[in-house]
């Protein structure tokens, strides 16, 4: 349980090879298929706190839409640019109630407004929405200065 709450590849391998491998670990455990694109695809290291954050987040995303979407799939896409760090996570399953997309007080769980938390923590924003079919989590973060000058290259 605690390798899945902070796998030791999160600290050696960085957040590509984490996400990569809690993506297959979801698949194999639900049959969610699953889908991780980064932009760039040589994605740079960043600071332990976000790598940890950015980790979280998706993994809570996923946990709820394995439990309440009834998705058959689900992307995550990490963007870094200039400006920003985006984390969307998307899924093709029945959507949210509107008060909940417009995370609205009653409407939300202890998952969401964590995930909401760790984004504010970081200067960021969560956003949700309905794409019919599906919902879209995005996370907005503020640019960041990467902890190395390594890069990720997918496997």
């Amino acid at each position: 349980m605690s390798h899945l709450l902070h796998p030791p590849l999160l600290d050696e391998g960085g957040l590509f090879s984490a996400l990569r491998w809690f993506l297959d670990g979801m698949t194999e455990r639900t049959g969610i298929q699953t889908l991780l694109d980064l932009q760039p695809p040589e994605f740079p290291r960043l600071t332990p706190e976000l790598e940890r954050a950015v980790f979280r987040i998706v993994q809570e995303a996923l946990t709820n839409v394995f439990r309440h979407s009834q998705a058959r799939t689900a992307c995550v896409k990490l963007i870094q640019s200039e400006n920003s760090l985006l984390l969307a996570v998307r899924d093709d399953g029945k959507g949210l109630p509107e008060e909940t997309a417009q995370l609205r007080p009653g409407s939300i769980g202890i998952g969401i407004g964590g995930m909401r938390e760790r984004a504010r923590e970081l200067g960021g924003e969560l956003r949700m929405s309905n794409a019919n079919p599906g919902t879209i989590v995005e996370i907005v973060i503020p640019a960041m200065i990467a902890s190395s000058q390594e890069t990720l290259a997918p496997a």
